[in-house]
């Protein structure tokens, strides 16, 4: 009688995640907030009567961590940001809509009492519209500094 009664509850688990597809099931819910009402969890954002979604990631006590996508409004892959848990610094991939590599590089998340601040840093290698590397750009604080 156990196994028959575990044997149903995995088969009707799936029917419950596809009707709640924006809520998630039981502890793996989505848009969740923590106990000082900062984002937590998983967190995806969907973006016009048709839910497309535009953002997909993960944040813990109100910060991002781990890899958090953006997509265009088709689907396709806009930008990849890679959090690092141990500094402010940011991988960063951003796409063409045809999918390929438009530019690579990082940037700062530089966060303080009263505001956040994002920002490109350092060497940004640039890529055409078929992926191919065309130059560098170098950033400081978020201005364009020079090219090579």
């Amino acid at each position: 009688m156990k196994r028959y009664l575990l044997f149903s509850f995995f088969l009707i688990l799936p029917l419950f995640s596809i009707a709640q597809k924006k809520k998630g099931f039981l502890f793996f819910k989505i848009n969740r907030f923590d106990k000082e009402g900062k984002y937590h969890g998983r967190w995806k954002v969907y973006f016009g009567k048709d839910d497309v979604l535009i953002r997909n990631g993960r944040f813990r006590h109100g910060r991002e961590v781990g890899t958090w996508k953006y997509y265009y409004p088709d689907g396709t892959l806009y930008m990849k940001e890679k959090y690092s848990r141990k500094s402010e610094m940011i991988k960063v991939e951003k796409y063409h809509e045809n999918g390929a590599l438009a530019r690579k590089g990082k940037a700062v998340m530089a966060r303080t009492y009263t505001i956040d601040r994002y920002y490109w840093t350092g060497e940004w290698e640039v890529y055409d519209e078929k992926g191919n590397f065309s130059h560098t750009e170098l950033y400081s604080g978020g201005n364009l500094v020079g090219k090579k």
